[in-house]
């Protein structure tokens, strides 16, 4: 049964914990914030840690279903006023609604199964958090089996990065904080194609072979790849793009590539 309480402070401890926890300062936990990403977690059965709801969450369509769901499955539920949770939340127009779930914990060979053939994107220095979770919805979207998020990037389940996913880093598996000596080494042992996008590759994108296991590594534009990943890849692959732009952005080329290879696995012909 939740532990309900009612606070109108905005110095009450709960606040501080959601705050911290948007923040990435507990590492256990993640903020899911707005009706349409707390609704996503509700329906995915992601355990809850806490939820808090204010006046302003009712105004929406099915706001009592979520608030009675809420108050029932959150180990800790509260009704606030929507000054309070406006100290919780990030958004510019926070929606009355907002959670603590547990942080997803994958290592490397989690990402892997035996029931599909490994499809990893791997995001190499993307720095923006929107982007990042761009690349997650992108990647889940198009049937990926995983996410590797290298050193360098941003955080994954910090709160604008689980905004810029729809939720996908919630649901996609994915590991951060690994090495690019660590990816390749992993890639090679488990017989997978490491292949890197780069804008000077000889190879469109098209003519690449991508039904085998295969981690694809994205890097944000400008930084370039670390030089580790580019002398380890097995295939180095372009995106043709008109002459006048200079290259893509990092989730619009993840898009790009992964449907391409979601493309391929259901038969299409190169």
């Amino acid at each position: 049964m939740a532990v309900r309480q009612e606070i109108t402070s905005t110095k009450n401890p709960v606040v501080k914990r959601f705050r911290d926890a948007a923040r990435g300062e507990i590492d256990s936990e993640v903020v899911v914030d707005g009706f349409r990403l707390v609704w996503d977690v509700v329906r995915a059965d992601i355990p809850i840690r806490a939820a808090a709801v204010s006046p302003r969450l009712l105004g929406a369509k099915s706001s009592h279903d979520l608030k009675s769901r809420l108050a029932t499955l959150a180990e800790e539920f509260v009704e606030c006023a929507d000054r309070v949770l406006e100290r919780m939340s990030s958004l510019e127009t926070p929606q009355g609604v907002i959670a603590i779930v547990d942080r997803p914990s994958y290592t490397l060979d989690s990402l892997l199964s035996e029931e599909v053939v490994p499809l990893l994107a791997v995001a190499a220095g993307v720095r923006d958090p929107g982007n990042l979770g761009a690349i997650a919805r992108t990647a889940e979207a198009a049937g990926a089996s995983g996410m590797v998020v290298l050193k360098g990037s941003a955080d994954p389940f910090r709160d604008k990065a689980v905004r810029g996913s729809s939720g996908s880093v919630l649901r996609l598996p994915t590991t951060r904080g690994v090495s690019a000596d660590e990816l390749v080494e992993f890639t090679a042992s488990h017989g997978m194609q490491l292949v890197v996008a780069e804008g000077a590759a000889e190879l469109d994108y098209t003519d690449h072979d991508w039904t085998a296991p295969t981690a694809v590594v994205l890097g944000a534009e400008g930084a370039g790849l670390p030089a580790e990943l580019r002398d380890a890849a097995t295939a180095r692959v372009r995106i043709p793009i008109a002459d006048a732009v200079e290259s893509l952005n990092v989730a619009v080329a993840a898009g790009v590539l992964l449907f391409e290879a979601g493309r391929q696995r259901r038969g299409g012909s190169r």
